[in-house]
């Protein structure tokens, strides 16, 4: 079968089993056929701070009144999260985007990478 990125074929993608089923075109995040990849999304963005959760509006104003050294400190331990988090991020999509599984299972597979 031949890679597209929009297939003419019709086919209902909650009727699709989750690996090497025909492809979905377009990720529908508005029907889930398995609810525990959602709960699972929402628990991993659980870990994070979310703007909404967390007062940040101070935040630059205490970073400006920082002294350089520590400006520094501050910016080099950024980088360096940075840097880990697309490493580790990446290392789950190279083992199991290649696979040709259903979308869904696609962005949780995705959002694994933020661990």
């Amino acid at each position: 079968m031949a890679y597209t990125t929009f297939s003419q074929t019709k086919n209902n993608q909650l009727l699709e089993p989750m690996f090497f089923g025909q492809p979905v075109n377009v990720a529908r995040y508005d029907q889930q056929k398995y609810d525990i990849f959602e709960k699972l999304i929402e628990k991993q963005l659980s870990f994070f701070w979310r703007p909404e959760e967390v007062d940040v509006s101070r935040d630059r104003i205490d970073y400006q009144a920082l002294p350089d050294h520590e400006k520094h400190i501050f910016i080099s331990n950024l980088k360096y999260q940075t840097l880990l988090d697309s490493i580790q991020g990446r290392s789950p999509n190279v083992a199991l985007l290649p696979a040709d599984f259903d979308s869904r299972a696609g962005n949780l597979g995705r959002d694994l990478g933020v661990f």
